[in-house]
């Protein structure tokens, strides 16, 4: 056991997560910042409190509290090993990569103060919908549907979890500094927020967005498309304009239009290179070590 925790901390140290100065940015809203030291998950609390609450002024939650989800939904727990990967991962492809981008002390003061983990989604047989994430007030994400993330998927790891994070902390950017009005103005006529679930990839490209979910509402499809091209490969990204453009279609111009909209309004009013984040994450993911994100596993000793 204590091979594996010093094997997953000096990986992370070695990983460059940078740390912040408290005194040089707001305080921090944790009032007591004591881990409970009885509890069987001590040494995995401690760690979280080391590398997510002390830098980036978030509170790590992976234990299942009623009070914070909606009880209009029955959701199972994450489990430890899940909740220990995913906190791992997050460090290097979304905490680190904003601190690499970002001016100092970004995160610490306008990252989300919570990030929730859920094992399972939040379904809604009625629609034929499922939730796997949520931002809520400009303070707190949570990501669900964890208990099936593959960790040698990417793909998959982004859209439950990394592009699902970029999608949520754009919504509370934009809920701090609002998004141009002009955005909503370019497919205000083809929004469906009622039928959105029923749009194929294809044809949602072909009227301008860059998935169906951002044909629900103009500030899903602002935040989708940040998102989007964030976590894409280039070849993805370039492979989703050539089908939004086939038959005459221009939905490619227009995924390009929204998207430069985008560019500007975090270099205006935040000071962030989206094509830099693109190109960070990129590089990240291609070079990511599955074998030693692997070997980490649980930070506690095995049976």
């Amino acid at each position: 056991m204590k091979k594996i925790y010093q094997i997953a901390l000096l990986s992370v140290l070695l990983l460059g997560f940078a740390s912040c100065e408290k005194d040089k940015f707001s305080e921090s809203i944790f009032i007591d910042p004591v881990v409970d030291t009885t509890g069987y998950s001590y040494p995995f609390d401690q760690w979280l409190h080391k590398y997510y609450t002390v830098p980036y002024n978030v509170d790590f939650r992976y234990r299942l509290d009623d009070n914070g989800t909606d009880p209009n939904y029955n959701v199972v727990p994450v489990s430890l090993s899940k909740a220990d990967t995913v906190a791992c991962l997050a460090l290097y492809l979304w905490y680190d990569v904003y601190d690499s981008v970002a001016t100092p002390g970004f995160l610490y003061e306008n990252g989300p103060r919570i990030i929730q983990l859920i094992g399972s989604a939040m379904i809604n047989a009625s629609q034929g919908t499922e939730k796997i994430g949520q931002a809520e007030g400009g303070i707190k994400i949570t990501l669900m549907k964890i208990n099936e993330m593959k960790t040698n998927d990417i793909d998959q790891m982004n859209e439950y979890i990394f592009k699902t994070m970029h999608h949520e902390f754009s919504h509370i950017l934009h809920q701090k500094k609002t998004y141009p009005k002009e955005f909503e103005q370019i497919s205000a006529a083809d929004y469906n927020p009622d039928g959105w679930q029923y749009t194929s990839d294809t044809v949602a490209w072909q009227t301008g967005f860059i998935s169906p979910y951002a044909g629900s509402q103009a500030r899903e499809d602002f935040v989708e498309t940040i998102a989007n091209y964030i976590v894409k490969t280039d070849a993805q990204w370039q492979g989703i304009l050539e089908a939004a453009s086939l038959d005459g279609k221009k939905g490619d111009q227009i995924i390009l239009q929204k998207l430069g909209i985008c560019r500007d309004w975090l270099a205006d009013r935040w000071q962030l290179d989206l094509d830099q984040l693109h190109a960070e994450v990129q590089k990240r993911q291609a070079n990511l070590d599955w074998d030693m994100i692997m070997s980490l596993g649980f930070l506690h000793e095995k049976k």
